[in-house]
């Protein structure tokens, strides 16, 4: 039997599967579909039923409703955060990371936050690696260099970082299921240090792989089933004890590893290896100067790659995705007639109906190595030359769209970080949307309070996503279980909850 057969079989309320069958459908069935039927409350998302005297497998009924956004998507309870506190998660990721023991979270931090100063060392703003293109960093950046110079691992430096919230990006999944979306961590700086004011946000984004990719996004559905049975987990303890495993230790879905490892942070095993999946970013405002956001992915290089001793870990300053340089649109780069081509190719998900499902794919060598939210940078409306504005003119017009190219570049500014943290606020948008507000400069702030962006328009969008999905796999129609688990065809370029692969929202 196929896995398209095996897939299609299990959209059955009640499967039928003879003793005799292949080896094939005992493994797919047990690795994966059938944890889409099992009971949403349920401790172990993997059981299933045994089979009876005539060898039936019966299933509870598995569709899954009224999710609880506070338990499955946006943690912020105190209980739960606090395991989650700065330490462990540098520790967690400098131990998987296999380096050696001279290596600790303090040097790993602080040559980390060295990159916002110019100097002869690698990795600095300054190296000739770092903005290639000229497109324009803020190089040194003075107030953020100040906290290479800070241990916030020390009770006694003035300087920490406070969990304030961990989100479910299972929306962010690839539909072809390269992997299993995003789990983030974000952590707010706190100062009482004199030297030291301002605001500044740290989010590590982990990609969580996909153990059973030759089941393609199906391979996923143990941890959607995960997350979605948060909501019926009524006691905050036992639920912050999932997340401590699902994160920290493993075991929390059979199959899958703990988020917290170096590999899920775009690791590079090397130094001229290609970055992966996976980043941290950066949302800093220090001595309140000028809020910008940056993207970091981590590399590990050793002297002999036989002893791990020799080996050291790196967070690496890359482009910030989806962030490209106002030149581009202004024509006055080298790279501006490539890139107006490159656009155009984004200008049809840039015209959607919803902001949801708003998207802007361009690529590595035309995005910026920061993105500023107190500037015009991104403010393509007022950057775009006439040449831009034709193109996309023509491109709407073939496409049969009432909306212009002021609404099309208004709305490449919402998918970039500084204009959904600030510069889009409340933007129109053309065809009745708007964008909806952050918490100024921020989508979560030091009290954990969330923004209406996130509570009126993203979040009841993941929910859907992740509600679908896992619904999707119980449907009754086979093909639709093989093809189209999150409701929509599969594209090796879109996430499963609509938006490019990649994208920095």
């Amino acid at each position: 039997m196929s896995h398209r057969s095996t897939l299609a079989a299990l959209a059955n309320m009640k499967l039928i599967i003879p003793r005799s069958s292949p080896p094939l459908v005992f493994s797919v069935l047990a690795a994966s579909l059938v944890t889409a039927c099992v009971d949403a409350d349920s401790e172990d998302p993997g059981a299933v039923d045994d089979p009876d005297a005539t060898g039936e497998v019966t299933q509870a009924a598995c569709t899954v409703t009224g999710t609880n956004i506070s338990r499955s998507l946006a943690v912020t309870s105190p209980e739960v955060l606090a395991k989650f506190s700065f330490a462990r998660t540098m520790s967690a990721i400098r131990t998987t990371a296999a380096v050696g023991t001279v290596q600790t979270n303090k040097s790993i931090f602080q040559t980390w936050f060295k990159t916002f100063g110019a100097t002869t060392a690698s990795g600095d703003c300054n190296d000739p690696n770092i903005d290639p293109n000229d497109y324009g960093l803020q190089c040194p950046r003075t107030p953020e260099l100040k906290l290479a110079s800070i241990d916030p691992f020390s009770s006694t430096s003035g300087v920490s970082f406070k969990p304030i919230g961990l989100f479910n990006r299972f929306d962010l999944a690839p539909s072809n299921g390269a992997n299993c979306g995003e789990y983030r961590i974000v952590y707010a700086m706190q100062s009482t240090n004199p030297n030291i004011s301002g605001r500044g946000f740290i989010i590590f984004e982990a990609a969580l792989p996909n153990p059973r990719t030759d089941l393609g996004k199906a391979g996923c559905l143990p941890v959607a089933r995960f997350w979605q049975n948060l909501t019926s987990d009524a006691d905050v303890l036992s639920r912050a004890a999932k997340l401590e495993r699902f994160y920290y230790t493993g075991g929390a879905v059979t199959g899958f590893p703990a988020v917290v490892r170096a590999a899920h942070y775009g690791l590079a095993n090397g130094s001229t290896a290609a970055f992966k999946a996976g980043q941290i970013r950066t949302n800093f405002f220090v001595d309140f100067v000028e809020w910008h956001l940056r993207e970091y992915k981590l590399r590990r290089t050793c002297t002999d790659p036989t002893d791990a001793t020799t080996c050291r870990l790196r967070v690496d300053h890359v482009t910030v995705k989806n962030n490209p340089a106002e030149e581009l649109f202004a024509g006055t780069h080298a790279k501006s007639a490539t890139f107006r081509t490159s656009f155009l190719n984004s200008v049809g998900s840039l015209a959607r109906a919803s902001v949801n499902t708003l998207g802007m794919s361009t690529g590595n060598d035309f995005n910026e190595f920061e993105s500023v939210s107190q500037r015009l940078d991104v403010n393509y409306a007022t950057t775009a030359n006439t040449d831009m504005r034709s193109a996309i003119t023509a491109k709407l017009s073939a496409l049969g769209s009432t909306l212009t190219a002021t609404n099309i570049l208004d709305r490449a500014t919402t998918q970039t970080c500084a204009g959904c943290h600030q510069v889009s606020n409340n933007a129109s948008l053309g065809g009745g949307l708007v964008w909806p507000s952050s918490l100024v400069f921020v989508q979560i702030d030091e009290t954990s309070a969330l923004s209406p962006a996130l509570t009126t328009k993203f979040l009841p969008h993941r929910k859907a996503v992740l509600e679908r999905f896992i619904n999707n796999s119980c449907s009754t129609t086979p093909a639709r279980v093989a093809d189209d688990l999150a409701g929509d065809a599969v594209d090796d370029e879109l996430t499963i909850g609509g938006s490019p692969v990649g994208a920095a929202n």
